[in-house]
């Protein structure tokens, strides 16, 4: 039996103005990890808009989605998703748990929580995928060359 076809998935890394990284701290199957506020490509969705969608709906933040800067196939446990990640800026909102599905499933087994994490604290959370930990780095302190 092949695998099946990896999930399309677009993330978002969204910095406050105090620099830090905006995760969504994670509990399920009896593990804790942090992950990027995103998640599935619906059908007729630009991996772009996908983005913008979810983070509203998981952090109640509208966010203009700047450019690419990673796309990779990641696996994680059981899954396999193609992911789409995106630099992105608040535009508005309150950051919270938002209305979307997370809210909804939230239970003791199986709950989420966004926060602003500092750049120096990203060693204490379990980010996953684990090459985020660096590209965040990077793109917090770009270089004089760069354009935003």
């Amino acid at each position: 039996m092949t695998d099946p076809a990896p999930r399309p998935r677009a993330a978002a890394l969204v910095f406050n103005d105090g620099h830090e990284l905006l995760l969504m701290l994670r509990r399920k199957n009896g593990k804790t990890y942090a992950t990027l506020p995103g998640g599935g490509i619906e059908d007729g969705e630009t991996p772009a808009q996908a983005c913008a969608r979810e983070v509203l709906e998981e952090v109640n933040l509208t966010v203009t989605v700047g450019k690419q800067v990673l796309e990779l196939d990641n696996r994680h446990g059981d899954t396999h998703s193609h992911e789409h990640y995106f630099l992105c800026h608040v535009v508005s909102g309150e950051m919270r748990l938002g209305d979307g599905p997370e809210g909804i499933r939230q239970s003791a087994e199986n709950w989420y929580q966004p926060e602003w994490v500092s750049l120096n604290r990203l060693d204490e959370v379990n980010l996953v995928p684990e090459v985020l930990r660096g590209l965040a780095r990077q793109l917090a302190t770009p270089s004089d060359t760069d354009s935003a």
